[in-house]
């Protein structure tokens, strides 16, 4: 038998939620198990199954922004994950990039199928508006695919305006220049959402241009 998984999306089918919640270790009947059974018992099996499963994923569209908000299964922490696609840039399927809260950790990523090296072998640049580019370091990201961004970027993500958009380019001293455009378009709820899960500091955001 599979192992059930938690499910992503949420449903306000309760019983359906649960049917299908993660047990957690030492239960005495799965969640799956639960339907097979008859009157009380079922509904005392799905009760159970409900107080020990962690909650299933919320998400919710933000203009341009998907976000996912769960809590950590080992410590009840909250995770957040804030995705978006670019809009323009290199040739080929677009490039996603990825705000994440885990564990307290705030983490910046973008990722595309034309992104093949390891990630200590790009350099980022970032272009807010018609700025001037930043030039950031490349990391490796602590989970997932794709590179993530070096450097203080609680504070990069504090100081953006509500709207506009930005440019990420990502290059090697060999290959094509890989780059795409972002809004911002609905960042301002995303940023309360990471601020809150991941306890940022108090920065003031940049007013829009």
């Amino acid at each position: 038998m599979k192992t059930p998984v938690a499910p992503l999306v949420v449903t306000f089918n309760v019983a359906c939620g649960i049917a299908y919640a993660q047990s957690a270790p030492g239960s005495m009947e799965s969640p799956r198990a639960c339907p097979a059974m008859d009157g009380s018992a079922r509904l005392e099996c799905l009760r159970d199954s409900s107080r020990e499963s962690p909650p299933p994923a919320r998400r919710v569209s933000d203009d341009n922004w998907l976000v996912s908000e769960t809590t950590s299964p080992v410590d009840y922490s909250p995770i957040v994950t804030a995705t978006t696609s670019s809009v323009s840039g290199s040739d080929g399927p677009a490039m996603q990039l990825a705000i994440h809260c885990r564990k307290g950790r705030t983490e910046v990523t973008v990722a595309g199928a034309a992104l093949s090296r390891s990630a200590n072998e790009y350099v980022i640049s970032f272009r807010l508006n018609a700025d001037t580019p930043i030039q950031l370091a490349a990391a490796s990201p602590s989970f997932g695919s794709g590179v993530a961004f070096g450097g203080d970027v609680v504070k990069l993500l504090s100081t953006l305006p509500e709207d506009g958009h930005i440019v990420v380019r990502l290059f090697t001293r060999t290959g094509p220049v890989q780059d795409g455009q972002f809004l911002l378009s609905g960042f301002e709820n995303v940023r309360k959402k990471m601020a809150a899960a991941c306890k940022w500091p108090h920065v003031v955001a940049r007013p829009g241009r």
